[in-house]
Formats: structure tokens, C-alpha cells, sequence
């Protein structure tokens, strides 16, 4: 049916526990405390729906238009969104399209369709050969990424480094691109969070979310939590969403020849209400990555009053501020010691988390969506 004066949005994407998931879910449910002027369509998956609020799935003015799961995956969702998507938007009488996940339809162009993409990711230009998968893959995923960039009307990036770094890159007009933040989930701020079953909250652990991939750098935590180990009684715990197989195989056995299996714990498809709780209860929250436009996770341990130590790299210190500890990623020496500097000093710790409580609140969720609102709603 036609719906005039409506936009659509693509939120088809990953069901794997991934940060581009956690976006697409937090936008539709703090969507759906909006006083929306316009008609919104949102495509996504089937394996999302149960995830979304009641208020989003009855307010009148959206659309939920749910597309099967095997879209999910990587390739085949790539071919929809460049050879079906735009096809459906012009039969829909779409005009306008907010694509989240960095790739957008480059026919919409020629279809008459506007379109505002997202690049949560400048990886492909700057670590190339750390991104999980095979060598041709990844050459079509920065083809369709670059592609999606340059024909596309308007760019949104998470921080003003991503924005540099691809100007810098990719010769972009700076006019193009815009701003905006990311924000913290609700659910970090409930009281109804939920416990992992048989995990011991009151045994201290240092903690890190993180996804498996070579440009996280998860080696040199282990390494360094292993000179650690000759000092302090601790744990480490690690979240981990397993995107690259052989370099999870490299973690397993770095913790096996070092002997710790029982220091170390690792859990794998954590369900994202289960993450509060963990946060809190952690004595000290590490993130070691070179390549980040935003790097949620350590404003997600400072919204729970846990001190965080982070890498000097890319946006980090853009979006932490004073309110991290941070040390060079590549050492591991440095990376050890502000372990201890942490752990070991209680004004160091009560400080970063004072800073930290001013710093998270400035990423509110539903200021950074009604931003994005507002930039769909600039284009002619």
C-alpha cells in the first residue's frame, strides 16, 4: 500500500550478539517513545519481533515489516538490500531511507530514492588485514562499503574521528557528513536486571566485553592478566560474540599453555540483560582495541560505576574522556601496570568512576535518534 510522506528504515541484520544488533534493537525500542510526525517502515527480521517492545509494535504511525531469517546472513543479506530492497522501497512509494549497518542500495540513486546511511566502521581502510574472514570477502565488503559512501546523500558517523579519518581517506566532502553519537540502552538503567546462573558475583574479576577479532587485540589482555596473575588473586572474565574461529582457537590456546583455565572464564552468547549485573560486579573493566569509531561497552561499565581501562587508539579517548585510565595497546608491559595502578588504588578508582558517571550521561539515546530523525527529515 502507499504511503506518502513516509520513510523507511533497514534494520535487517545479524542475530549473532553483535553491536550492530544492539543498535538496531536499542533504536526501535526508544522509537517507540516518540511523538512520531511521519510514517516509518521498518524492515527487519523475524528473530528480532520478540525482542521489540509493545509500544513499538502498536504505534500507529510504524510499520513493522518483518522479512525472513535467512537474510540474516552476511552475504545473502548484502544481495537484498543492492538488488531487492530498492525495488520494494520504489513499489512501497518510498522517498526516503535510513540504512544503519554500513551499506546502503547504490541503485536508489537512479530510483529517485534519498537515502542516509550509517558507517559504524572505518576497519576495512585502516586494519584491512584484521578483519575476520576470507581475503575475497572482504574486498567485496569494502567495494560495497565505499560504494554505499560515495552514493549516498548524507554520511552519519559515530565521532568526529571517524568523520577526520574518512574525509582523510576517502576525499569526502566534509558537508556530507554529520555527527552523532551513540547512547546507552534502558536496560542499564532498570532495576530488573537479570543473573548468570552458577557465576560467582563475589569473586573478584576484571571484566571485558569484546568481540573475537584480531583488531580487539584480546592476546594482550591474556597477556598481561598472566603477569598479573603472579600478583594479585583476580579473574578474568571475557564476553566474547566468536566472529573469527582460528583466532578464538589462538585464545584457547594461549590459556592452556599458560595454565589459566582457572583463572580465566569465558562466556559466549550472553543475552544482553544479562550485562548490568556483570558489569557492577566487576572490579575493573579492560577494552583493548585499535580500531573504534565509538566503543560503547566502557560507557556501559561507567552507567554501573565501574572503573574502565581502555586503548589509547582511534575514538576512544574521544568518547571517554578523563573518565578512562588508557594505555598502548600493542604493550603489554603498560598494559599490566595500569592493571595494578587501577586495582590497587582506591582514589584512582573513585575518581574514574565519578568522571565516568558524568561522562556516560552525555550519550543520551534518545537525543542521538531524534538527531538522526531530524537529519532523514532535512533531506529534499
Amino acid at each position: 500500500m502507499l504511503m506518502l510522506d513516509s520513510i523507511a528504515i533497514d534494520f535487517v541484520g545479524t542475530n549473532l550478539g553483535s553491536g550492530s544488533r544492539s543498535y538496531n534493537l536499542n533504536f526501535c525500542n526508544e522509537l517507540s517513545f516518540f511523538q512520531l510526525k511521519k510514517n516509518i517502515k521498518i524492515f527487519i527480521c523475524k528473530n528480532y519481533y520478540s525482542h521489540l517492545n509493545y509500544s513499538i509494535k502498536k504505534n500507529r504511525k510504524i510499520e513493522i515489516i518483518l522479512k525472513p531469517n535467512f537474510l540474516s546472513i552476511g552475504i545473502i543479506r548484502l544481495l537484498w538490500i543492492q538488488f531487492i530492497l530498492p525495488f520494494e522501497l520504489k513499489y512501497l512509494g518510498i522517498k526516503k531511507l535510513y540504512s544503519s549497518l554500513n551499506f546502503s542500495p547504490v541503485i536508489a540513486k537512479f530510483l529517485g530514492i534519498k537515502v542516509v546511511l550509517c558507517c559504524h566502521s572505518n576497519l576495512p581502510w585502516v586494519y584491512f588485514n584484521l578483519m575476520p574472514g576470507n581475503l575475497v570477502r572482504n574486498f567485496f565488503v569494502k567495494m560495497l562499503m565505499e560504494l554505499s559512501i560515495y552514493y549516498c546523500d548524507i554520511l552519519i558517523v559515530n565521532s568526529y574521528y571517524a568523520k577526520k579519518e574518512l574525509i582523510n581517506i576517502l576525499r569526502l566532502n566534509k558537508k556530507k557528513i554529520y555527527v552523532v553519537y551513540l547512547g546507552i540502552s534502558r536496560i542499564f538503567f532498570s532495576k530488573k536486571n537479570k543473573k548468570i546462573h552458577n557465576f560467582n558475583y563475589k569473586k573478584k574479576y576484571i571484566l571485558s566485553v569484546i568481540s573475537c577479532v584480531r583488531y580487539h587485540n584480546i592476546i594482550n589482555i591474556l597477556k598481561a592478566f598472566n603477569l598479573l596473575n603472579n600478583d594479585l588473586n583476580i579473574r578474568l572474565i571475557l564476553v566474547l560474540q566468536v566472529l573469527d574461529k582460528s583466532y578464538f582457537l589462538d585464545i584457547i590456546r594461549f590459556i592452556e599453555n599458560n595454565s589459566l583455565k582457572n583463572k580465566i572464564t569465558i562466556l559466549t552468547n550472553l543475552t544482553f540483560d544479562k550485562l548490568p549485573e556483570l558489569y557492577r560486579k566487576a572490579e575493573l573493566y579492560v577494552f583493548t582495541s585499535y580500531c573504534e569509531v565509538f566503543g560503547l561497552t566502557s560507557l556501559e561499565a561507567m552507567s554501573q560505576k565501574t572503573p574502565v581501562l581502555i586503548s589509547n587508539r582511534s575514538a576512544l579517548p574521544e568518547i571517554n574522556g578523563k573518565a578512562a585510565m588508557y594505555f598502548n595497546p600493542d604493550n603489554v608491559e603498560e598494559i599490566y601496570k595500569q592493571f595494578k595502578k587501577v586495582l590497587l588504588n582506591k582514589k584512582l578508582q573513585f575518581n574514574l568512576i565519578q568522571n565516568g558517571n558524568k561522562i556516560f550521561k552525555k550519550y543520551n539515546n534518545k537525543k542521538n535518534i531524534q538527531k538522526t530523525l531530524n537529519i532523514i527529515d532535512s533531506l529534499k
